[in-house]
């Protein structure tokens, strides 16, 4: 390699962590040829171009940077749970869609959750004309404590809408037509 100048290497365009990248150290005008692995040199690059990357770890496995981004052409796939700020920092999580630049939005200084809002007034604040439970329930009967529901919950079947009204009762509210 030593007799080849740079332009007549051959290209590599899938680098391995174990590949050694030459690199040319010239502090003030003396250049000192010195190399470096692409394992070594991935944990002080702010970006990377490869076609695929493998991270694989035993144990816990911290990844850190300011600001870390991760892109995808297609789709980002999970095979395990993802827990998000779990330091419990005050720090905003928000989920966007193709349309609405907040879908998703956690406000983590006030506890509050907002869907297709970002100013979220309430612990659930969802700025739409609806929202829908899809699937029918019928309560066993009237004690929540006897059918395991808590004060609030809400449910529904083909002729009531039901809601545990306090600790130990479930009100429910004839359907009509209108």
């Amino acid at each position: 390699m030593a007799d080849k100048k740079v332009t007549q290497l051959t290209a590599l365009t899938v680098p391995t962590k174990e590949d050694v990248l030459l690199i040319i150290d010239d502090p003030l005008g003396s250049p000192i040829s010195k190399k470096i692995t692409v394992d070594n040199f991935f944990g002080a690059t702010s970006a990377l171009t490869v076609n695929a990357i493998s991270i694989t770890a035993s144990g816990t496995t911290a990844l850190s940077a300011n600001t870390f981004t991760l892109t995808s052409n297609t789709q980002s796939t999970l095979t395990r749970g993802i827990s998000i700020n779990s330091s419990g920092a005050d720090s905003d999580t928000v989920i966007a869609s193709d349309n609405q630049s907040s879908m998703f939005y956690v406000d983590a200084s006030a506890d509050k959750i907002g869907v297709m809002t970002n100013a979220p007034t309430e612990a659930v604040d969802i700025n739409s004309d609806a929202i829908r439970i899809r699937t029918a329930q019928t309560p066993a009967s009237s004690n929540n404590t006897a059918v395991g529901w808590g004060a609030g919950t809400i449910a529904w079947d083909a002729n009531y809408i039901y809601v545990a009204a306090n600790t130990t009762h479930i009100v429910r509210a004839a359907l009509s037509t209108f």
